[in-house]
């Protein structure tokens, strides 16, 4: 056998005997984590039960030099290094667990050796997340060595530990600190003025029990367990129409239409309505302080969006209809209110209706100068006082937002959609009314195709003139409710 081949059958012996060697120690180490053992000691010395463990259960444990005293446990069925654990914490001891071998030493001396050069000390930015929350939840993985400082201004955790153990704290915290979705949340909320017959509101379960189409699971008929006229469902082409009659009759108006960008898990909160102010006094210690409060009154959204694994949005939607009023420097609010969840994909509109309103109004009549006499007046005046019931309809239409740049971009797309669309309905009835009124007066209306390629049509009495401002009147473009285009 030659120098080389007597050298590389060297080493490969080595390289077996080492490979030995090491599956001995993860089977070792494993055994400690899985082997369940069951141990007694009464009155007796820490280093004789130390060594009766370490000959039954072939371990390494090393005592220092002052680890002396008389321990007392019962152990059941736990593994070799709870065994170790225990035994050296009810001696007052504390244990070190370092190149295969357990230490017991004083409680003074333990992290000494971490100390010494082999922790790792990394700094994490947190992006997302509440750093003092993220600390919380990072402390329950570090080892007894490891510790976390909080940058809460900066938003970083320094964290000193075991190289293992920080390997793993930068696991958890990636999985923890994601950045959340954004949604981007449409409301439409509209007002209905209600006839007397109609004091609990617009029957909406006949609207849409007349359509095919499918709502949200446990939302249809709400009205029957909530109270009276309130209703939750998806927004269908049934009660589209059924607004867009409101509205020619004069009967329904846009009060708001909010457009909000809103975190996930984070509410979004609308506030149309008054503020009214009222005076507080205090007093503590024979001193008196007064301050301004206010009371808000009117219309209130509030929206939480959140996104399951689906791509799903789940929206915890909390509308609020209230009238207030201050009288004497004491407030007062009359209130409609219901918090609910609703589960919908991405882009579909959820319906809320049945949110009443009830107001007085005082109105006064008389002859001029004469009605405003003390005492006298009263003969040539009148006082009225009248109702006004209306019903606030809600409107939503939530979009996961993916690129924060193509917000705007999408909006005005769908917008321009909507309009294309409508317009495109509204040429194919001008078509139809003037090739009518072709056929009833030809001499007037005359069309050279040859001379141009886009034909221009002469009005005549019959001839329906479309202003160029005008614009859909459709619920999903509440602004145009503002004019008087159909």
């Amino acid at each position: 056998m030659n120098k080389n081949n007597y050298i590389k059958c060297l080493y490969r012996i080595v390289h077996v005997f080492a490979l030995c060697i090491i599956a001995s120690l993860i089977a070792n180490v494993s055994a400690q984590e899985s082997k369940k053992i069951s141990l007694t000691f009464h009155d007796v010395e820490i280093s004789e039960a130390m060594e009766m463990l370490s000959i039954k259960e072939r371990v390494n444990i090393v005592l220092a030099k002052d680890v002396s005293g008389e321990i007392s446990v019962n152990l059941y069925n736990v593994t070799i290094r709870q065994a170790i654990l225990s035994i050296a914490d009810a001696a007052g001891y504390a244990v070190e667990y370092r190149n295969g071998s357990f230490f017991i030493i004083k409680r003074e001396e333990s992290g000494k050796y971490a100390r010494s050069g082999l922790t790792e000390l990394r700094a994490f930015k947190v992006e997302y997340s509440d750093t003092s929350v993220v600390e919380q939840i990072l402390e329950t993985y570090l080892s007894e060595y490891g510790k976390i400082t909080n940058l809460a201004q900066r938003r970083m955790l320094i964290v000193e530990d075991l190289p293992s153990f920080v390997r793993r704290i930068e696991t958890i915290l990636a999985e923890i600190d994601q950045q959340p979705k954004q949604i981007f949340i449409e409301a439409k909320i509209l007002e209905i003025s209600l006839r007397d017959t109609e004091s609990f509101g617009l029957d909406w379960t006949k609207i849409f029990s007349s359509d095919g189409g499918t709502g949200a699971a446990g939302t249809r008929g709400l009205s029957n367990s909530l109270s009276p006229g309130l209703f939750f469902d998806l927004v269908t082409p049934n009660i589209e129409v059924a607004l867009d009659t409101l509205f020619t009759r004069g009967r329904l108006r846009t009060l708001s239409t909010p457009k909000l960008l809103a975190l996930e898990d984070q509410e979004a909160e609308v506030i149309i309505g008054d503020r009214l102010g009222f005076r507080v006094t205090t007093t503590i210690n024979q001193i008196t302080s007064e301050t301004i409060e206010f009371l808000e009154s009117g219309v209130i959204l509030r929206v939480l969006p959140s996104v399951d694994g689906q791509g799903r949005i789940m929206l915890t939607i909390h509308p609020e209809v209230s009238t207030g009023r201050v009288e004497d420097g004491i407030p007062s609010q009359v209130t409609t209110e219901v918090s609910t969840q609703m589960l919908v994909e991405d882009g579909q509109t959820v319906f809320i209706g049945g949110l009443i309103r009830r107001s007085l109004d005082q109105s006064k009549q008389g002859v001029p100068v004469l009605g405003d006499i003390p005492l006298l007046g009263r003969v040539f005046s009148n006082k009225s006082d009248s109702s006004l019931n209306t019903e606030t309809v809600v409107m939503i239409t939530p979009h996961i937002v993916d690129d924060h740049n193509n917000i705007i971009n999408n909006a005005e797309k769908a917008r321009a959609l909507r309009i294309e669309s409508e317009l495109e309905n509204r040429a194919t009835d001008i078509n139809v009314k003037t090739d009518k009124s072709f056929k009833d007066d030809s001499s007037t209306n005359e069309i050279d195709e040859k001379s141009a390629d886009v034909a221009v049509i002469k009005p005549t009495e019959n001839t329906p003139i479309i202003s160029s401002t005008c614009s859909s009147r459709h619920p999903a473009n509440p602004a145009s409710y503002s004019n008087g285009c159909y």
